[in-house]
């Protein structure tokens, strides 16, 4: 079971490690408002007051569905939409602009291990570069440039997520209406029992602390962008 709740656990996040926390998305105008403005005014919405063009968010949009790519296979389209991949293009021009405010930087030996410590660039088990400029060219359709610096924003947005949620910690009170509200909602019918609760506190710790990560996190994010 645990297992299970886990994995539901990694498929809600798309940014966090690589990256990927989803959030709700943030200011953003209707895309048929979009399509209709962008050649006149140049921008399609805008961020804490701040204006976003065409270009930024279409580069945005290609860092996810490349991320999307990573994750789920160049298929992806059969578990993400078009509407939820535009909603997490807003979502990570806002969680660029937090990492920024906050001077969060990434250093180019960040970028290069991290790249290369991605099974599908690797043949028999060493990073192959060859192999890396062929899927970058025909299955992810992107110049290295463009992808290395999409690696780099996605470990600020891992650095940001840590360094908002690094202090975080349970109490045990928090820790038994998680493990209440988890196991209720696999089975309605669920009765607490301490001593099984007991038993099994320690490996549910990790699921409910990571759920309060989640919510500091969004509440940082919610009042940086007011």
């Amino acid at each position: 079971m645990l297992k299970l709740l886990r994995n539901k656990k990694i498929l809600k996040k798309i940014w966090i490690v690589l990256g990927i926390i989803i959030i709700p998305a943030f200011v953003f105008w209707g895309f048929g408002g979009i399509m209709r403005d962008k050649e006149e005014k140049g921008f399609i919405g805008e961020i804490s007051g701040e204006k976003i063009d065409y270009q930024e968010f279409k580069d945005s949009l290609s860092a996810v569905k490349n991320t999307a790519i990573m994750r789920y296979g160049v298929n992806f389209g059969q578990t993400l939409k078009e509407p939820e991949l535009k909603a997490q293009a807003w979502e990570r021009l806002a969680l660029i602009r937090a990492a920024k405010k906050i001077k969060i930087k990434i250093s180019d030996k960040e970028v290069v291990e991290i790249i290369e410590s991605y099974p599908f660039f690797k043949r028999d088990g060493k990073f192959d570069n060859k192999l890396y400029n062929e899927l970058l060219q025909y299955v992810f359709r992107t110049q290295p440039r463009v992808f290395e610096e999409q690696q780099r924003q996605n470990i600020m947005i891992s650095k940001l997520y840590h360094k908002i949620t690094s202090g975080a910690a349970l109490t045990e009170e928090e820790t038994r209406q998680g493990y209440i509200k988890i196991n209720s909602e696999i089975n309605p019918k669920f009765k607490f029992n301490e001593k099984k609760y007991l038993s099994e506190k320690k490996e549910f710790e990790a699921i409910v602390l990571e759920d309060k990560k989640e919510k500091l996190f969004f509440e940082f994010i919610s009042q940086l962008i007011k």
